[in-house]
């Protein structure tokens, strides 16, 4: 009787450790599906964006807001105070060092895979864009009009009336309203 009841001691053992086995194949499962998931689908290395970062140049006054270390009133300086080469120069906002720290790990100020894009044409207050003789960079200052839009404008030149806009590809009503008071034809 006390070799029976060894075996049935050793059994046991020899299950738990059967189930062990299994239970941590299955979790090296999951985790292997969870890497999987956090890396690059072209490149198989773990992902670099694990955090969405805004760009100083380009998000909006409410996108800056609504980090904890900005808020409101520092996203209307740093809009103003636009184009930014590098996070550091929200120094010339007056925002204090570690609060520009804080905000760091959320800001960039790169284009595409981190490089620094040119700032963009500003147009001034007030300041009429002729369609008709305007430069590529200049229309792409108009609020809506990227790239292609704006050689589109070029391509379909001359223009007799701003309303002649609206034939453009990619130009309809609502992009048009939000142009309307900054271009003339000349």
């Amino acid at each position: 009787m006390i070799g029976q009841g060894n075996r049935k001691g050793s059994w046991g053992r020899t299950v738990l450790a059967g189930i062990l086995v299994i239970g941590m194949m299955g979790a090296a499962g999951i985790s292997a599906q969870i890497k999987a998931k956090t890396r690059h689908p072209a490149k198989g290395k773990p992902a670099k964006h694990a955090i969405h970062k805004l760009n100083l140049n380009v998000a909006t006054e409410a996108q800056l807001a609504a980090l904890k270390p900005v808020g409101p009133d520092w996203a209307k300086k740093i809009v103003a105070a636009r184009p930014y080469q590098s996070v550091d120069e929200l120094a010339k906002t007056g925002m204090a060092k570690p609060a520009i720290d804080g905000a760091r790990p959320f800001l960039t100020v790169g284009g595409r895979n981190g490089r620094f894009r040119r700032a963009a044409y500003r147009l001034a207050p007030g300041e009429k864009v002729n369609i008709n003789t305007a430069d590529l960079k200049v229309i792409i200052a108009l609020p809506g009009i990227g790239p292609y839009r704006a050689r589109a404008i070029v391509a379909q030149r001359p223009f007799a009336r701003i309303e002649d806009l609206m034939k453009v590809k990619g130009i309809k009503k609502k992009a048009f309203a939000k142009i309307r008071t900054l271009v003339v034809v000349k």
